[in-house]
């Protein structure tokens, strides 16, 4: 990847809950207590090698574009909710439309907050969840390449159905999730206005928040997550960029919706699209009034801490404030 600077790439994971363990920390357990990491290394090689051979794909292929930008703001409780707070989370769902020249569609990239987790704790199979239903939609509607990220999906927003669904009745309303998501990003699509985009602007910064997790820093330093931890800090990156009028910001995590939202806050673009785990994954973002709530208990366990997460957001606005 010589030919693209190592900053200029923005990673990405949909966060399903039915695939590899690509952190470490769901490997064998005597009890709840890992005792040896989860990652398989040759699945990681392998598949860092198809993200390779993706990015020089698309930069062979790179051409003339016009670009436009809408949001879906429809109700969406039918289909995803918010167990901790109910109706509290995120319900727009931001779109960018990308066609050629000519006009013929190229890509749809779609932002929207939910846990890919509907096929639940007894599904064995690997499964991109209810995103792969969603891509279907909008391919087979628009002709254009579908590209997703998550947003503040933590703490806990998901799909609208009981714990005790059973598996079959999971694979069914998983389809019917992603169908009516895809439709939702369809909608979207095409109330969006192609244009000649005259700027990109990207600006990223790495730096060091604070860790406060015994937990996690005793699997880290049992090497069941790579991950170095000096002095109560963890290095991480956030990125920020504009194209056009649309802006992009990551969270190296996931981000609990009133975080999501006051990282809305900070941004200025007239289309906002937050990407969480982006670029990283420090756990659940929460602030300090999570931390000290009973029912935000396991998302606590997998948190770098609030003052973590205070400093994440103090970079993100020096970020979206210089453009």
């Amino acid at each position: 990847m010589r030919e693209v600077a190592p900053e200029r790439l923005v990673f990405c994971s949909t966060h399903t809950h039915s695939g590899p363990d690509t952190m470490g920390i769901w490997g064998p357990a005597v009890g709840e207590a890992p005792y040896k990491t989860g990652r398989d290394h040759e699945y990681m090689e392998w598949m860092m090698e198809q993200i390779a051979l993706g990015v020089s794909r698309a930069r062979s292929r790179k051409q003339p574009a016009l670009i436009g930008f809408a949001e879906n703001a429809e109700d969406k409780s039918e289909w995803v909710i918010n167990i901790r707070e109910p109706g509290y989370h995120d319900q727009t769902m931001s779109v960018m439309r990308v066609d050629g020249v000519d006009g013929r569609p190229i890509a749809c990239f779609t932002n929207f907050a939910c846990h890919p987790e509907t096929l639940w704790e007894h599904n064995t199979l690997i499964s991109p969840d209810y995103v792969h239903h969603l891509h279907k939609v909008v391919e087979e509607k628009t002709g254009a390449v579908s590209v997703f990220a998550n947003g503040a999906l933590g703490g806990m927003v998901t799909m609208s159905l009981p714990d005790e669904t059973p598996l079959a009745e999971r694979r069914v309303f998983v389809k019917k999730l992603g169908k009516a998501l895809g439709q939702f990003a369809v909608s979207a699509w095409e109330k969006a206005k192609p244009g000649v985009v005259e700027g990109i602007v990207h600006r990223h910064e790495r730096f060091f928040a604070p860790f406060a997790n015994k937990q996690l820093f005793f699997v880290a330093h049992l090497g069941l997550i790579e991950r170095e931890i000096k002095r109560g800090k963890v290095e991480t990156v956030l990125h920020a960029w504009r194209i056009g009028a649309a802006q992009f910001v990551t969270l190296p995590g996931e981000p609990l919706p009133a975080v999501g939202f006051r990282a809305k806050e900070l941004m200025n673009g007239k289309t906002k699209f937050l990407l969480g785990l982006g670029d990283d994954e420090l756990g659940y973002l929460m602030m300090k009034k999570h931390e000290d709530d009973p029912k935000y208990h396991y998302e606590r366990t997998v948190s770098i801490g609030s003052a973590g997460v205070e400093a994440i957001l103090q970079t993100l606005a020096r970020l979206t404030k210089a453009g």
